[in-house]
């Protein structure tokens, strides 16, 4: 243990969150020459958001970006996302057009699949968002609104049926309660003790540190039908050693702030009653991903923002992959508000038109996904 004395001045609306982490330096990560692809609707605010990417222009950090990467640039072949840079699809009955026209959604889509997965169209994130206070009432409305069956029954659910293992730095806790759905709160000592034989959902908040038994118990409920949602440094704590050969933690770190965050893959299950463009807050040292198997782990959201402290320039903030005959979802970042415990209501990255975080909402709707589906 190492004593550590902070005295902090911010001010009172401040939404810093402080970890302490000592790793052994890894080794050297050699530089991709890949780089995200975002959608052309962005070039317009480009000088106020980073970087554009073009694969016949240099990649850099924008002039105020994140530390220690502001000289950094990099020459890119034609961008490739990871995670979907195979995937091919229709919507609508258009089926001579992709859904995905190098791994960037279609603007001009005949059948829009944004609007097909009730997500609304907002612009791409100028400046970061004012902090607002977010009342229970607030997130109960968007329950209501984006389920309104599953949000008559949401307080009656057994509270086994959704599982929270505590962690030191998320508590899912309070985004559940704030939902109004019900939950079972444990120690990540009495998972085994628990079982997970009635449970459908289970959150494994950050750092997500668990015993090898506990890995494996979390494998077979997965295999079974449960669905998984990990957050932050569970990455590379549980996850990637849960299912090896999907997605690791590629040692990039990021900045505790707020980033912009882009919807890349319009799924309605993930991404319904939310917005194609808002932000997110991220923790301090938040672990950026690796993906590994890219025919099978979807990637959800990026951030450009994020890709300069990526050693593989994706910018990835969600991924999604099916395991048997069930789901895992994973989030850089955060469930919870992430704010000051002086002001747990407080949330940095509320997102246009929903109120709530786009990061708690794709959370929420992946837990109603579990909860709802079909045995």
């Amino acid at each position: 243990m190492v004593g550590i004395g902070l005295v902090l001045t911010v001010p009172l609306v401040s939404t810093l969150t402080l970890k302490v982490f000592a790793k052994t330096p890894a080794k050297p990560l050699s530089m991709p020459a890949v780089a995200p692809s975002y959608s052309d609707s962005a070039s317009n605010s480009d000088a106020n958001q980073g970087a554009n990417v073009r694969s016949d222009q240099n990649y850099s950090s924008p002039p105020n970006g994140p530390v220690g990467r502001s000289s950094m640039m990099l020459k890119v072949k034609t961008p490739t996302l990871q995670g979907n840079a195979a995937r091919q699809g229709t919507v609508g009955g258009a089926s001579d057009k992709p859904l995905l026209e190098g791994n960037v959604l279609r603007e001009t889509a005949p059948d829009d699949p944004f609007a097909a997965a009730g997500i609304a169209r907002t612009e791409p994130m100028q400046k970061k968002p004012r902090p607002a206070r977010v009342e229970q009432d607030v997130y109960k409305a968007w329950l209501s609104k984006t389920h309104p069956q599953f949000s008559l029954k949401a307080q009656s659910l057994d509270p086994i049926e959704v599982l929270e293992v505590k962690g030191q730095w998320d508590k899912a806790d309070h985004t559940l309660k704030n939902l109004g759905i019900s939950h079972m709160t444990i120690g990540a000592r009495e998972l085994n003790r628990t079982g997970l034989a009635r449970t459908k959902v289970l959150v494994i908040n950050c750092a997500g540190t668990l015993g090898r038994d506990s890995l494996q118990a979390i494998r077979d409920f997965v295999t079974r039908g449960g669905y998984l949602l990990t957050t932050d440094w569970a990455l590379d704590n549980m996850l990637r050693q849960t299912f090896p050969g999907y997605v690791e933690w590629n040692k990039g770190k990021s900045k505790g702030n707020v980033v912009d965050a882009q919807v890349v893959l319009p799924d309605r299950e993930l991404f319904q009653g939310t917005v194609s463009n808002a932000s997110w807050k991220l923790d301090e040292e938040s672990q950026t991903i690796r993906v590994l198997k890219p025919e099978v782990v979807k990637v959800l959201a990026v951030s450009r923002d994020l890709a300069p402290l990526d050693p593989d320039r994706q910018g990835i903030l969600a991924v999604a992959f099916s395991f048997g005959k069930g789901k895992v979802l994973h989030m850089v970042g955060h469930f919870d508000n992430n704010a000051l415990p002086i002001f747990p209501n407080r949330l940095p990255d509320p997102a246009p038109v929903i109120g709530i975080g786009l990061r708690q909402a794709l959370a929420a709707n992946f837990v109603v996904a579990g909860l709802e589906r079909d045995h």
